[in-house]
């Protein structure tokens, strides 16, 4: 009996050598499965198959694009196009359940339609076929892989955005809640020592309302750029919200902590900032630092750290000072 004649299969040899599916695979070995195959041809955007078919088979396209979507129950959606020589709908097939994808036809679409039992005899009979439809899985698998990893890495690259202010490129608030609280308890149960710096920029409301806000921008910027330069690798400089900062320092004792700050402050009397407008801006910055006690939390060092600057903001700003505790403040 001849396969070739067009009356009686639905592909010819041709076709069938063509797809990728039956690559290797004898022609003449599943000519009598094709008998009872069928095409179909589908519309742009016309669906073959969603949740609701309950009818198991296998579609291979041979022409067109295919799109398979995928809806979590967290309303989160994946899809992934199907080329010419490939196929879907086989999982249903191989493990006797219902479609979990919808499938679109992206573009206008020849589909060869394989009930389920003759997907699942030609399978039995080609062993050539089994191994392409084990590359072909092994394909999508390690492409969905490495979707997933980039998508993990996109999430990560967006959390740790959602940590960092987008003017001055410090670490905000967010960031310090988790990172301060991770080196305050590491500090905490070892003993070790940690300095928290409160930083104010003086007379900040003077300079937008005399310059506008662009220029605050740039003076924020530029002090978050010098705060980073007077700084060790090992300091978390934070802004602290509007023209506030905070510094942990860890492993610092008192001594190196006003060094520290004496190495900010006179950095930020030697900085220049040139406006749009060729205005030259100089701006000095208070800083009130605390050292970590007994017991202390982010808040409760942070807390008098802050202290210690309203106290140098008192005294008359552009000057350091540190909280002691009970012994009261000292100006640096």
């Amino acid at each position: 009996m001849s396969y070739d004649c067009p009356e009686t299969l639905p592909i010819s040899r041709n076709e069938f050598s063509q797809i990728e599916l039956f690559k290797n695979v004898q022609f003449e070995k599943l000519a009598g499965f094709l008998l009872k195959c069928t095409i179909k041809n589908y519309e742009k955007d016309e669906v073959i198959l969603d949740l609701s078919t309950r009818k198991k088979a296998m579609y291979i396209l041979i022409s067109g694009l295919l799109e398979v979507i995928v809806e979590s129950e967290k309303d989160v959606t994946f899809t992934h196009m199907v080329e010419p020589g490939h196929c879907v709908g086989e999982m249903s097939v191989f493990d006797n359940s219902y479609p979990c994808a919808k499938i679109v036809a992206k573009e206008k679409s020849k589909v060869l339609y394989v009930p389920a039992d003759t997907a699942l005899s030609m399978v039995r009979v080609s062993h050539e076929l089994c191994l392409n439809f084990l590359l072909m899985l092994s394909q999508r698998i390690r492409k969905d892989n490495m979707i997933v990893c980039e998508e993990q890495y996109h999430i990560r690259c967006i959390e740790e955005n959602a940590k960092i202010d987008p003017m001055t490129g410090l670490h905000n608030r967010r960031w310090l809640e988790d990172m301060y609280t991770r080196e305050m308890h590491r500090s905490n149960m070892g003993n070790f020592k940690l300095i928290a710096f409160m930083i104010d920029i003086d007379h900040f409301k003077q300079v937008n309302d005399t310059y506008g806000h662009l220029a605050g921008d740039q003076v924020l910027i530029s002090v978050a750029q010098t705060l980073t330069r007077s700084l060790r690798p090992s300091d978390m400089p934070v802004r602290y919200g509007g023209e506030e900062f905070s510094v942990f320092l860890p492993g610092t004792t008192d001594e190196n902590a006003k060094i520290i700050a004496e190495r900010i402050h006179r950095n930020m009397e030697n900085m220049s900032i040139s406006l749009a407008d060729g205005t030259i801006l100089q701006v000095t910055v208070s800083i009130g630092y605390a050292e970590r006690i007994e017991n202390d939390t982010v808040e409760s060092l942070i807390d008098r750290a802050d202290k210690a600057l309203y106290y140098a903001k008192e005294s008359g700003r552009n000057r350091i000072c540190k909280n002691c505790g009970e012994d009261g403040f000292k100006l640096i």
